[in-house]
This record gives C-alpha cells, structure tokens and sequence, in this order.
C-alpha cells in the first residue's frame, strides 16, 4: 500500500472533483473578492475544528459548502473521536503538518464510509498558508488524513510569469495568484496552479497535485509553526528504526517527530458570533 502523502502525483482531473464548488468548468473565473472567502472572519452559524494539541489549541474554519464530503467526513471522524491521541506523523518545516493516520505510519486511516471519496476542488479555495487540506495517495483517494500548510515563502514569479505565457483558456486569475504573494503558502499542490506547469511543458515531467481544501485556521498559528519546527527523525533515528526493527522502515520515520506531537482531541461546535 502507498504511503498517503501531500506530495503524490496526480495526472488526470475527474468531473466529480467539482461536487463542491459551485463551479461547472475547471476555468470558471471569480472576482477578487471571492479570494479573501478563505481568510475571512467567522460568521455566526460556521462550522468550527478545536484542535487541542499537547502544543496547544488550534483553531480551524470548516467549508462545508465548497467541500461538503470533506467535513462530512473529518467532523464526523472527529465528534466520534477518531482523531484523538492521534500524532502528527509527518512535519516538514515551512511546508506543512500532516496527521488524521490513527496507526500513525502514513499508511493508514479510513472514511467514515469505508474506502476513499472523490476531491472537491474549489478555485477560490486554494493551498495557501494555514489551509487545512485533504492528504491523499492520487486522485480521489481521500481518506482521514490530512495536513496543514504552513509555508511562509510568497515567491510565485514563476506561477505569474506562466499565467501570461499559456493559452487565454488556461489562465487563471491575477487574484488567486496574488493572493499567494500576500499570505504565502505552497501553488504547486494547487490543482490548478500546479497544473500551469503541465500546459505549458507537456513533454517535461512535471505533475499536477490536487487537494481538497476544507478549512483555514483562524487561531493558533503561532502553535501550527511550532509544530512545524520540532526536530523530526533524520538518518540517526532512521537507521536506530531499522536495527531495532529489523526492516528497513525509513518512510515511516522520516519526518516524523522525535517526541510525538499529539490531537488530544478535536471539538467541533457551531460559531456564535
């Protein structure tokens, strides 16, 4: 079985990857003020995700109108206590957390219905710094993990640059990229960011990512950073695995922090106001 990752290749976009969004085509334009959705205050009636962590609480804005299936699935998984004492399993430093595997390898979790369900990609929903995605093993394989992308860097030159060289259909807008140079965060894992890459050299082997974005934290980043940043298993503790274990188990345990990093529990619970 393949690792679940944020990082799999994705070549081929299914028409269910739309269920979501209130979007028929894949090029479906917005205007610029549908890019500040993800970042916008929560409204009275939201649905909220408290993380509290043995780092600290975390505190996460659900979309269950753009990816219905995905908080379905996460807040049913959570209020069931699926989640709980959970680790963060993978932690890559400015770049993303990633846990919701209760065997706590990568290589496990399941949905709340049994097997995967499909993505739900919404343009104006994107990979930007603080979004809380969906991890999967290709195209609509999710299951219960997930990650949180904490990538600070806002260079996306190269994304610009491409926008203006591929065909007018493949375009997308100037808001969703500039977005990225304001908050930072990770394009290529964009299914349509990444996918710029694709148009513009087919025969070069670039591949195209996609995730369901599901939520955005709204406090306790500071903690979401911290987590990022712990010391995490390189080739010492690696290779200690692998004579302890007797089988080579590197995948298990690169990124994976030192200490665990634990989801005591995850609260959810509708906003006030």
């Amino acid at each position: 079985m393949k690792r679940i990752t944020a990082l799999f290749a994705v070549i081929v976009l299914a028409a269910t990857m739309f269920a979501g969004c209130d979007d028929s085509t894949l090029y479906r334009h917005y205007d610029a003020s549908a890019y500040e959705k993800q970042f916008a205050a929560p409204e009275k009636g939201d649905t909220m995700a408290e993380f509290t962590t043995n780092m600290g609480t975390i505190v996460v804005r659900l979309f269950p109108k753009e990816a219905p299936k995905a908080v379905e699935n996460f807040v049913t998984h959570a209020q069931e206590g699926y989640y709980d004492g959970v680790i963060f399993h993978r932690v890559i430093a400015d770049f993303m957390i990633q846990s919701g595997d209760p065997d706590g390898t990568g290589y496990g979790g399941d949905s709340i219905w049994g097997g995967t369900f499909e993505d739900e990609l919404c343009p104006y929903l994107s990979t930007y710094r603080g979004a809380l995605c969906m991890a999967n093993s290709g195209t609509n394989t999710n299951k219960s993990q997930f990650f949180i992308v904490t990538r600070a860097d806002k260079d996306v030159e190269v994304y610009q640059r491409l926008n203006m060289e591929v065909d007018k259909k493949y375009r997308l807008d100037e808001a969703k990229i500039d977005k990225y140079k304001q908050v930072g965060g990770v394009p290529h894992l964009d299914y349509q960011m990444s996918e710029l890459r694709v148009v513009k050299y087919p025969d070069a082997a670039y591949q195209q990512y996609c995730h369901t974005v599901f939520g955005q934290v709204v406090e306790g980043m500071d903690i979401v950073d911290a987590i990022s940043n712990v010391k995490t298993c390189g080739e010492k503790e690696v290779n200690e695995a692998i004579i302890k274990n007797g089988k080579d188990q590197t995948e298990i345990y690169l990124d994976k922090p030192v200490k665990d990093v634990i989801i005591e529990s995850i609260r959810i619970y509708t906003y006030g106001g």
